[in-house]
Formats: structure tokens, C-alpha cells, sequence
């Protein structure tokens, strides 16, 4: 005769499960709004991040910065490219949208914090959050868009010097001996 001298095992979810029963929730507009001011909050940081890396460069590396500079405008190796160029523009009206709707969003979120009845009137303030982003967003696309349509305007800069010689690491006073 067999017979279980402790309980079983609680059996606990995976995380793939526990993520598709979060997003099956139907919880509404406050839900959605919440799940997405957060995501946005990451983007921003995972940016802010990368700038701080980027910024980085200028002073320990100003070649290196220089060269991703140029990779941002659409130029790689000395050549050209659309798609690059494309993308970074695309990435940064992500960027920008990211943090419109995450700024106007957390008003909403203060102005739920100051007046605790405004839940009762959630669904509207989410859409006129809406409104205001897409009468932000919609004309910033078109800006931030438009110069793609025609060639790119590249600059050219001096090379930099070697260090010691009016670089970025020269002494402050080397021309003045």
C-alpha cells in the first residue's frame, strides 16, 4: 500500500503562462495605460543609457564617437546607406513618441494622485490623453519624416588632430608658448 506521507507540490505557472494570463486580464483602459506608461518608462531609460555611453565616447574616444556619429547620419565605412539612415530616423521619432505619451500620461497619473475621484472618469481622460498626443505626434511625424525624402546633407569636418597638438587631450595653454 502506497500512501503520500507529505502534501504535494504547489504547482506554480511558467513564465510564458503568467505573462499571456496578465495580458488576457481585462482590467480596461487603466490596465493598458498603466502597462504602456511603464514600458515607455523603460524605453527611456534603456535611451538614456545608450546616450550616457555615447556622450562617453566623445571625451575618452572622439574617432570612435565621430565614426557612430556618422553611422546615425547613414554613412558606414565611407558609403552611403538609406536604410541605416532610415532607421535612426524612425528610431528617433520612437524615441520622441515614447516620451510625449509618457510625459502627457504622467499628468494623468498626477492629476489621479490630486483628485481621487477622477477614476470614475478614466476612460475619458485616457482619450483626451490620446488627443493630445496625436495632435502633438501627428505633425512632428510629418517633420521629423519629410527630410527623408530628399538627399541627405553631409558636412565635412577637419580631421582631429593628434593628441598634443590641438586635440581634445592638449594642454590648455599649447598654443600660447
Amino acid at each position: 500500500m502506497s500512501q503520500t506521507t507529505h502534501a504535494p507540490k504547489y504547482y506554480r505557472r511558467g513564465p510564458r503562462e503568467r505573462l499571456v494570463e496578465g495580458l488576457r486580464y481585462g482590467g480596461g483602459i487603466g490596465q493598458w495605460s498603466w502597462l504602456i506608461h511603464r514600458l515607455t518608462g523603460l524605453g527611456i531609460l534603456l535611451f538614456l543609457v545608450i546616450h550616457v555611453v555615447d556622450t562617453f565616447l566623445v571625451v575618452a574616444f572622439p574617432a570612435e564617437y565621430d565614426f557612430t556619429v556618422a553611422i546615425y547620419g547613414g554613412t558606414f565605412a565611407g558609403s552611403y546607406y538609406w536604410p541605416l539612415r532610415w532607421a535612426f530616423r524612425l528610431g528617433e521619432l520612437g524615441l520622441i513618441a515614447t516620451v510625449l505619451f509618457h510625459s502627457i500620461n504622467g499628468v494623468r497619473v498626477v492629476l489621479f494622485d490630486f483628485w481621487p475621484g477622477a477614476v470614475l472618469y478614466q476612460r475619458r481622460i485616457f482619450g483626451v490623453v490620446m488627443v493630445i498626443f496625436l495632435a502633438i505626434m501627428l505633425p512632428l511625424t510629418v517633420w521629423v519624416i519629410l527630410p527623408l525624402t530628399k538627399g541627405p546633407v553631409h558636412q565635412t569636418f577637419p580631421a582631429v588632430p593628434p593628441v598634443g597638438q590641438g586635440g581634445t587631450l592638449a594642454p590648455i595653454n599649447a598654443g600660447q608658448r
